[in-house]
């Protein structure tokens, strides 16, 4: 049996091709919403480590922990929420007190374009009522 050149001839190996070409797409498209995703992953577990890290700053001072104390567990909670604590500042006035706390994380993977780290500054207490005493 003979194949004869025809039209299908002239066509064989597009299909392969087509083939590549979708999968190469879907693959790029599959990697970038990795990474999308993964960026915004990070910045809500850094936005969490921070809320949590300055309620247990400003919790541990007005249960009478110093300073340095409350930050170092502010830091240890950040921590244990994947995050690192870049500054803590306890502010106090008579009984009230108020944290705040800046966290950061690096991202394992990074799109041009996208930062390679994600911070977050959040606050614990009643600064009003502390700014106003001070």
């Amino acid at each position: 049996m003979t194949c004869e050149r025809g039209a299908i001839g002239h066509q064989r190996g597009n299909a392969t091709m087509a083939v590549i070409v979708i999968s190469g797409t879907l693959a790029m498209g599959l990697l970038i919403g990795w990474m999308v995703l993964g960026y915004i992953m990070a910045v809500h577990t850094v936005h969490a480590a921070s809320d949590l890290a300055a309620l247990t700053a400003a919790s541990h001072a007005a249960q009478g922990a110093s300073d340095d104390e409350a930050c170092a567990m502010a830091e240890r909670v950040a921590g244990d929420n994947g995050a690192h604590a870049d500054s803590c500042e306890i502010v106090r006035a008579g009984t009230e007190v108020a944290a705040e706390v800046e966290v950061s994380a690096s991202l394992r993977w990074s799109m041009p374009g996208l930062p390679r780290q994600v911070s977050s500054t959040s606050f614990a207490g009643n600064p009003a009522s502390v700014q106003s005493a001070g």
